[in-house]
């Protein structure tokens, strides 16, 4: 991502350079003799020695490193600075500090020890014991990325930005599996290294193999499917097999039904793990952003844009996906938007090793020839050819479909056909012509034979699908008696919901024989339909979203779509998919966004899957501090008690993590947007006056805290952590706590907290999913007795409770646990989820401990412990990748692209 937003106006000034003096200090070295004092604690134990000598005006503190007493050094460096600048002798220095208390942690003077001897010799002293530092812990499984060189780097462009590195042996567009998959590059459009991606399965043990059992029942396949359905069910469970297989044949040939019952032989639970679809993406009418955010949903994820889902794939989870309907994409009013979603959506997913994909998809079309333009070695399975269709079954099944008798000879192999010519005069077709034009002729025999009068309720179906209750209501429909009998020689839907003319040469010669369709009649007798409230006003919320949607479609090309996009009310009713493809007509047609436009782009992933109420909570977070108006009506809109206090994000800008800020930063929210840490004021969402943005490293990063100078700290992947310290830090507590654990934990350091405000106390969580306190000043470490996640802690926060310190921890494993440290309770379960956690947070507020959890599929989850009432379930169209609490209580989240800053009461 880029650093593009760093923008700042000092940047284009002169340099002026001037000459800053440092504190005044004594000498650090001398040849003379010196003298010297130890430091000792209460419990008897030297943390160093103070040594001086008036000679060369020297003095300075001799740290013994094999005590870990960070702060003692510190202690006594500052006093030194201090006598210093009163310009006092050394030895006068010393005697006033024989008089200073000191510390539990810098120790007191002892003037009984008092002694002298060489510099060399006292420095020598002070090392006894000492041992050098133990190198940092990598946690289990963390790699090095692999160089990209330029020729992957162009494989890796002309791949859709992805490329994976493979062990040797295997090709990684075929089948490989997951544990020889090292991970992928992800590069810029123009070749720039993002990131590699590590696949955390590489290299583990194979899984055994369970017995593949019964399964559940497989439903019945009629009209002579069983050997299409059987060449299904045994590409699902050939590991060989082509990772990628595209659903021909003409419309009407049983497409989308072949894969609906595949979807039903195969749920993502079935006992046998090689029969098993875990996802199903009905493509009809979506966009590129719609199908993103409903495949992301579907598979247990969130995901705004492809690169996000793609990201989230990245976990080596074998997965097969099945896209219907690839070639109704987009509607009428986005034509191209089958071609978008293979090129944009489905070429990347393709890449992955470990993903399987099914599209429904008919041959000759740009998406075809861009799906199989990156998969060349996938299957293709075409019904219109005729091995697919057993010929017996198939005359079956057409002797029962009633109606006039059909020849079975001269339509099949496609159950659409027959349906029609069950419903035509005798036609005689022939068998050797194309499924087209077969099609073709029965569809203008079909209509030539419809009674006059009921011509107009059919051709009111060729304005597109509509349910059967808003078919009677469309204008010139006839009224409900008419589409009655119209609906007896009109296919039935296979899925018993919208009716449509099939096959797709039907729909075209229907629209023929019929004059333009009428979009603003059709929207004001949609519109008509809608019931009403007491006052007169629609009553949105018992419309239904298909007949909002059918309204929205029709609107569009009508030109009055404007009207109902501005309505919050409307968007949290209508059909997700129809509002996306409205907003991106008019995206399209260079209408600027609206704060609605933009607010459904960010919320998109729980738009398109959630409740009317999510969804208005969704945009009410989004519109605070853009649109109060609008804000306060989904706010109203959601049932929620929590207020959305404002947003806070910038062009372009991909937000990493967040945090508290302390010490010169108190009071600001710190924001890591790209490359660059910004400082917002939390009552305003808007950037703080008098704070310049500082530049951050480029590692990924796991955590981000803050000290309490106003240092901050970079938790890295490969659990090093990275400060960005204060120009004028000579190092602190925190900071030594924090390389120390970086050191000194078997399992490396996969999570961090402070307390902030003090930085007395440092939470860690492990590789081996085991959570750790301890104080800054060299304490013990405190541990549950047995690890308290399975795999690796990925999140970590500490609060004080009336019951004392708490601590809370959440995991790969998806569960979240709380500790009171130090009251010396057993940790206590408090959620479980089936994803990973990706941040926690916990705060003593007014009202009492808040605690927040949020989990990768996009869920934020608040919790009040103290206070009776279930907890709190928010989506907001990403994933939390941080979160934090003040003691005021406001709940600050940052998502992808954004921070929203909560209110709970």
């Amino acid at each position: 991502m880029s650093d593009n937003d760093w923008n700042n106006e000092r940047l284009d000034q002169d340099l002026q350079f001037t000459v800053v003096s440092s504190p005044l200090r004594y000498a650090s070295e001398t040849e003379h003799p010196v003298e010297y004092v130890a430091a000792v604690t209460p419990e008897g134990e030297i943390t160093g020695y103070l040594w001086w000598s008036d000679v060369d005006g020297a003095a300075e503190f001799a740290r013994r490193p094999a005590v870990d007493s960070w702060n003692a050094g510190s202690f006594w460096y500052g006093k030194l600075l201090e006598a210093r600048a009163s310009g006092l002798q050394p030895s006068v220095a010393v005697r006033r500090l024989l008089t200073e208390p000191g510390s539990a942690t810098s120790g007191r003077l002892d003037p009984g020890s008092r002694a002298v001897t060489s510099l060399p010799a006292l420095t020598e002293l002070a090392a006894q014991g000492w041992q050098p530092p133990a190198d940092r812990v990598k946690p289990p499984g963390w790699r090095p990325d692999p160089p990209l060189d330029p020729e992957r780097s162009e494989r890796a462009v002309a791949a859709g930005g992805w490329l994976y590195r493979t062990d040797p042996g295997y090709d990684p567009a075929g089948r490989v599996p997951p544990r020889a998959v090292a991970g992928a590059w992800e590069v810029s459009p123009g070749g720039r290294l993002l990131r590699f991606w590590h696949n955390p399965e590489y290299g583990t043990a194979p899984a055994p193999v369970a017995p593949a059992g019964e399964g559940v029942p497989v439903p019945p396949l009629r009209a002579g499917r069983r050997p299409a359905g059987r060449a299904l069910l045994g590409w699902l469970a050939d590991p060989l097999a082509p990772r990628f297989c595209r659903l021909a044949g003409s419309s009407g040939s049983g497409r989308t039904h072949l894969l609906s019952w595949l979807a039903a032989a195969a749920p993502p639970d079935n006992p046998r793990a090689d029969r098993r679809v875990h996802a199903v993406l009905p493509a009809e009418g979506l966009t590129v952003r719609g199908a993103t955010w409903l495949l992301a949903a579907r598979l247990g994820l969130v995901a705004r844009t492809p690169a996000e889902l793609m990201a989230a794939l990245q976990d080596g989870v074998p997965r097969t996906l099945v896209v219907t309907d690839l070639d109704r994409a987009g509607g009428e009013l986005l034509p191209g938007a089958a071609e978008r979603i293979a090129v944009d959506l489905l070429t990347p997913l393709l890449q992955v090793p470990w993903l399987r994909l099914l599209v429904e998809c008919g041959s000759g079309t740009p998406a075809a020839a861009a799906l199989d333009g990156a998969a060349p070695a996938g299957a293709v399975l075409d019904l219109d050819d005729p091995r697919w269709t057993d010929p017996d079954r198939f005359a079956s099944w057409c002797a029962g479909l009633g109606g006039t008798p059909v020849a079975a000879g001269q339509v099949h192999p496609s159950p659409g056909l027959a349906r029609l010519a069950a419903r035509t005069p005798a036609t005689v077709l022939d068998p050797a012509a194309p499924p087209a034009d077969r099609a073709s002729a029965l569809a203008a025999a079909w209509w030539t034979a419809l009674p006059e009068e009921l011509r107009p309720a059919v051709r009111a179906l060729a304005a597109g699908p509509v349910t059967a209750g808003l078919w009677a209501a469309l204008p010139g429909a006839g009224g409900a008696d008419a589409v009655r009998r119209a609906a007896e020689l009109v296919p039935a839907p296979a899925d018993g919901a919208a009716w449509r003319l099939q096959p797709d040469e039907l729909a075209a010669r229907v629209a023929a024989g019929s004059p333009a369709v009428g979009h603003a009649g059709l929207v004001r007798s949609i519109a008509d339909g809608v019931p009403r409230l007491a006052g007169g006003r629609p009553d949105l919320a018992q419309a239904g979203p298909e007949r909002l949607g059918t309204l929205l479609r029709h609107a569009v090309p009508a030109g009055i779509a404007g009207q109902l996009l501005a309505d919050p009310e409307f968007l949290v009713h209508a059909d997700p998919a129809a509002v996306t493809a409205a907003f991106e007509h008019a995206e399209a047609a260079g209408e600027p966004p609206g704060a609605l436009a933009e607010a459904w782009e960010l919320a998109g992933p729980a738009c398109a899957a959630g409740t009317p109420a999510g969804r208005a909570a969704a945009l009410h977070a989004w519109l605070a501090g853009r649109d109060e108006e609008a804000a306060a009506r989904c706010a109203a809109l959601s049932g929620q008690a929590w207020t959305a206090r404002w947003s806070y994000r910038r062009a372009n800008g991909q937000v990493r993590r967040t945090t508290l800020g302390h010490g010169r930063y108190a009071g600001r929210l710190a924001v890591a947007v790209n490359g660059i840490l910004r400082h917002v004021d939390p009552v305003t969402g808007r950037d703080a006056e008098g704070t310049d943005p500082l530049r951050l490293p480029s590692v990924p990063s796991v955590a981000m805290l803050g000290g309490a100078d106003g240092s901050y700290y970079l938790l890295r992947t490969d659990g090093v952590v990275t400060e960005l310290p204060l120009h004028d830090s000579f190092g602190n507590s925190l900071s030594r706590a924090l390389d120390w654990a970086t050191r000194h934990f078997a399992d490396g350091v996969t999570a961090l907290a402070t307390r902030g405000e003090q930085d007395e106390l440092v939470a860690v969580g492990d590789g081996a999913g085991r959570l750790h306190c301890f104080p800054t000043d060299g304490g013990p470490v405190l541990s549950p007795d047995e690890p308290l996640h399975r795999g690796a802690v990925t999140a970590v926060g500490l609060a004080l409770s009336p019951a004392g310190g708490l601590a809370l921890s959440g995991g790969r494993d998806g569960r979240v646990w709380s500790w009171a440290h130090g009251s010396g309770r057993a940790p206590e379960l408090v959620d479980e989820r089936p994803c990973e956690v990706t941040a926690v947070a916990a705060a003593g507020t007014a009202g009492g401990l808040v605690t927040v959890a949020a989990w990768s599929d996009g869920l934020v989850r608040v919790r009040r412990p103290d206070a009776a009432g279930p907890a709190l379930d928010l989506r907001l169209g990403g994933q939390a990748r941080s979160v934090t609490v003040d003691r005021a209580g406001l709940v600050c989240l940052a998502l992808p692209k954004g921070v929203v800053a909560l209110d709970l009461d």
